[in-house]
């Protein structure tokens, strides 16, 4: 990775922690190596979210769902991923404001998001839980993904949808996952 900024490493590395706590605002994250949030990014989870290496979120960003990021993850500027039933919303004589939330009940399938390796998801997407991105996939800009994601795909628009694929055969998709987790082919 090239070096963009002109400060010492030693302060890079204590400000890039800083802004890494500020981001993660509960217990219930775990991050791996070389972790990267932006200005202004907000990351929690109701119950549990781990993600892996060498992830970076973009700044302004907002995840708040359980599941999984896997390594090398780009998550763009201003992107949600975000719970699609995070409050009850059929509790007779309750406000939704005072209705169950998600972190107050048992977590289920459609409350997690996994997000495969090598992913890239496009500035200001929104991703709602109950979906899986598979590994290689590409997100557009501007996407709300709100189904499944087939790996290697390319998915753009509202609702997101394929329109290409990144490899033309599964050997080189096969190949390319080999070299990113550093096995010999």
């Amino acid at each position: 990775m090239s070096n963009r900024s002109r400060l010492p490493s030693g302060v890079r590395r204590a400000l890039r922690g800083i802004m890494n706590g500020l981001a993660i605002s509960n217990g219930n994250v775990s991050v791996g190596r070389d972790f990267n949030a932006g200005r202004g990014a907000i990351i929690s989870a109701p119950h549990r979210l781990n993600i892996g290496d060498n992830v970076s979120v973009g700044p302004r960003t907002v995840i708040q769902v359980d599941g999984s990021i896997g390594s090398h993850v780009m998550i763009g500027m201003n992107v949600y991923i975000v719970g699609r039933e995070d409050h009850a919303i059929d509790e007779v004589g309750i406000p939704m404001l005072a209705s169950t939330w998600v972190g107050d009940r048992q977590s289920g399938a459609r409350d997690s998001v996994e997000i495969g390796t090598d992913v890239w998801i496009g500035a200001c997407s929104v991703i709602l839980s109950g979906v899986k991105i598979g590994d290689g996939a590409v997100i557009g800009a501007g996407s709300v993904v709100t189904n499944d994601v087939e790996s290697f795909s390319v998915n753009v628009g509202v609702p997101a949808r394929k329109v290409a694929e990144r490899f033309e055969s599964d050997t080189q998709r096969s190949a390319h996952l080999q070299a990113v987790h550093g096995l010999p082919s």
